[in-house]
């Protein structure tokens, strides 16, 4: 018997464990700066052990739209070194555009009051272009947490230039109309 699965039967023993998926959400949708009411939100929620939570709703007269914190129990065993993540996606469809509000990813399973932040205040215009960002993370200096989406924040948000962050930048492409 190899020792991953001596760890895995170990880990059905000891039960599953709590999953935070995602912290209450809270914003509002507009469109050049009016309102857009009746707009389905959708969110998927997943977990590195396969697990997934698919919710909506609709906004209201103003715009606005909540969806409840997200947590799960996991069947996942609670194995060392296993690649545990969750992740996060909350769009909607406005005249047949599909809008990304927010997409992350997020290499932990706690409760993070960094995205709680972001999330209470989930505020975008489809006339704003979808960005890749970054914001702070208040436990590593040096590490900061990234997402994608048209949501806009007056602080603690930094756009990040894909090309750079890629190391595209140093490449020069061709002009085919010379």
């Amino acid at each position: 018997m190899s020792f991953l699965t001596t760890l895995k039967k170990f880990g059905n023993h000891i039960g599953a464990y709590k999953v935070h998926l995602c912290p209450e959400v809270k914003g509002q949708v507009s469109e050049k700066g009016k309102p857009l009411s009746n707009v389905k939100i959708e969110r998927v929620l997943n977990f590195s052990d396969g697990k997934c939570v698919e919710d909506f709703t609709y906004t209201g007269e103003n715009g606005s739209f909540s969806l409840p914190e997200v947590n799960i129990r996991s069947n996942q065993p609670a194995v060392p070194l296993a690649e545990i993540f969750t992740s996060q996606a909350i769009t909607f469809t406005y005249e047949n555009t599909k809008y990304i509000l927010w997409v992350s990813t997020f290499s932990d399973i706690k409760y993070r009051h960094e995205y709680a932040k972001k999330l209470e205040c989930l505020h975008a215009d489809i006339s704003d272009e979808e960005v890749f960002f970054h914001f702070r993370n208040n436990n590593v200096a040096d590490y900061k947490f990234r997402a994608t989406g048209i949501g806009r924040w007056n602080e603690d948000f930094e756009i990040i230039d894909i090309d750079s962050y890629l190391g595209l930048s140093h490449i020069e492409t061709d002009n085919e109309d010379d």
